[in-house]
């Protein structure tokens, strides 16, 4: 049965897909999830129930123009949090891929080939929704496409 990292505090798995072995696991929460500072805690290695593997543990599965959309729609966020930075009206947008893949690129491809070239760094983000953009790199490849 497959493993994932629990966070005790706030009820939920750290990670959007299990892993097939404990020592994985462990080695996740010991090298991405403690390091990052992650919110809540203690987090436990746990083994996931039977109903989530055999319905997957996926909530959905993204489509690649989704994601190509979303790094086009990164770039105006960062656009509008430069101008509200500026001392513009309006309030900061979080981005859908990390902050550093964003800021570095000038067009949703740059955004994509920095998000395959260190997956690891959306995966230990905090932020669920980028946790998940970033947990398929054959679908990051096929939104590049």
């Amino acid at each position: 049965m497959p493993w994932n990292v629990w966070n005790v505090e706030m009820a939920r798995w750290e990670n959007l897909t299990s892993y097939a072995t404990r020592a994985q696991a462990i080695g996740f929460r010991d090298e991405v999830v403690i390091p990052e500072g992650r919110e809540g805690g203690p987090f436990e290695v746990r083994r996931t129930g039977a109903v989530l593997e055999e319905h997957g543990t996926k909530l959905m599965q993204l489509k690649p123009s989704m994601v190509w959309r979303c790094a086009m729609d990164d770039l105006d966020r960062r656009s509008h949090n430069a101008a509200v930075q500026a001392g513009g009206e309006g309030e900061f947008k979080q981005y859908a891929f990390h902050r550093r893949h964003v800021i570095k690129a000038s067009t949703a491809n740059d955004v994509l080939r920095a998000a395959i070239a260190e997956p690891g760094l959306g995966r230990a983000s905090g932020k669920r929704d980028t946790r998940l953009l970033y947990s398929d790199v054959e679908l990051l490849k096929a939104a590049l496409q």
